[in-house]
């Protein structure tokens, strides 16, 4: 599937500059009170599987449209959710559990049950390069974790 096909956008809701799709989970637009509803289900003793999670927690229409502009059919929204099921179908579990888990943190910190220090907070302003550096190394960070817990060879 091409970008042509669906129209494909960036992870920020517009169109990619390159007109390429979003490459990895982490690219894609996610709806965080869709993820605290989720942490709150499984908290409750639902049991999930975490490709189906993630993919239910995607902001596809606020992200993707038609070519035409419009918003997708449902028709082209679930070819849109299947490429990417079929795309991710090997990244593990602990991979979009931690991409989750963040994306719950940083809900979290929205509205306020997390607190950052006035020092870390005037970080973000005062250095917000610095900032996306220390983002982009945890990034890092639970790319390498899942890729570790994908080796894993049970006994």
């Amino acid at each position: 599937m091409d970008d042509t096909e669906h129209g494909g956008t960036g992870s920020n809701g517009r169109a990619a500059e390159n007109g390429a799709l979003p490459e990895t989970p982490h690219e894609l637009p996610i709806d965080r009170t869709k993820v605290d509803e989720l942490v709150d289900r499984i908290r409750g003793g639902e049991r999930t599987d975490l490709l189906e999670a993630f993919l239910g927690v995607v902001d596809w229409r606020g992200a993707f449209g038609a070519a035409s502009g419009e918003a997708l059919t449902t028709t082209e929204l679930a070819r849109l959710v299947g490429y990417y099921r079929e795309k991710f179908a090997d990244v593990g579990p602990l991979y979009l559990a931690e991409l989750l888990s963040t994306e719950f943190m940083t809900e979290q910190r929205a509205r306020g049950d997390v607190v950052f220090s006035d020092r870390l907070v005037a970080l973000g302003r005062q250095d917000p390069e610095l900032w996306t550096e220390i983002r982009l190394f945890f990034r890092r960070k639970e790319f390498v974790t899942a890729l570790l817990a994908m080796a894993h060879a049970e006994a």
